[in-house]
């Protein structure tokens, strides 16, 4: 099983890779070209594109690297004498509290790898453990200082009912489905704020359609602003939260 899961990492990382390599084609051809407004919206929107196929290859990579290695544990040594560790929050995963279990594939599909990310209080904390925290493995660091939340707006929030209410559906705000302290809001807004869940796919669509806003159903299909449409298997999904 290790073995296999070493495999799907090292195949997200070749394609990561080389989503990464046509992302810096593209900013090349950008600056060679003469300007064309056309042109340059079909690139930018490409760009765009590949820009969020990294981000959520670098998120399955970084959560399969934690499924191998103890995917809940965090262990770091203290980087200086007489460290404060209360300014070590925890993994995400640790700092939530699901409230409906029926609601943790589609919040697990909305954490994405940051799922398992270490919240701290200030970017400086971060990297003293980063560079002295003899850490085993890799770890991305979420600073309340610095992290931007993400945020569904009021309007979309309320379009989204409308809409869920006409199809006779449900749809949160996703955030609004995990319990954790005020705290690490800054964290959790950055996570779960940017995406809504609905429990029907037919207003998923629409809902994300008209918001311009990323839905994911409770079975784990997401609807991207974008025009994209990811969904499948989810044997393993929902796992990490619902324990």
């Amino acid at each position: 099983q290790m073995q296999k899961e070493q495999k799907s990492a090292a195949a997200l990382n070749q394609k990561r890779d080389i989503a990464i390599q046509k992302t810096e084609s593209l900013r090349s051809m950008i600056s060679e070209l003469d300007f064309n407004q056309d042109d340059y919206t079909s690139l930018d929107q490409e760009k765009d594109q590949l820009t969020t196929s990294i981000e959520e290859l670098s998120g399955m990579v970084e959560a399969l690297t934690a499924q191998l290695e103890s995917r809940l544990a965090f262990d770091y040594a203290d980087p200086v004498r007489g460290f404060d560790r209360s300014k070590v929050k925890g993994i995400v995963a640790k700092l939530i509290n699901v409230h409906n279990p029926e609601h943790a594939t589609a919040l697990e599909v909305v954490a994405g790898g940051k799922l398992f990310q270490v919240v701290v209080d200030e970017a400086i904390t971060g990297k003293a453990i980063l560079d002295r925290g003899k850490l085993q493995r890799r770890v991305t660091i979420i600073p309340l200082d610095k992290i931007q939340p993400r945020r569904v707006t009021g309007s979309a929030c309320n379009k989204a009912e409308e809409i869920a209410k006409k199809l006779d559906a449900n749809a949160w705000p996703a955030i609004e489905l995990v319990g954790f302290d005020e705290e690490v809001r800054a964290a959790m807004e950055y996570v779960f704020g940017a995406s809504i869940i609905v429990d029907d796919s037919k207003a998923a669509n629409q809902i994300c359609d008209l918001t311009k806003t990323r839905t994911v159903t409770l079975d784990g299909d997401v609807y991207d602003p974008s025009g994209t449409i990811s969904g499948g298997s989810k044997s393993s999904l929902g796992s990490t939260l619902s324990e």
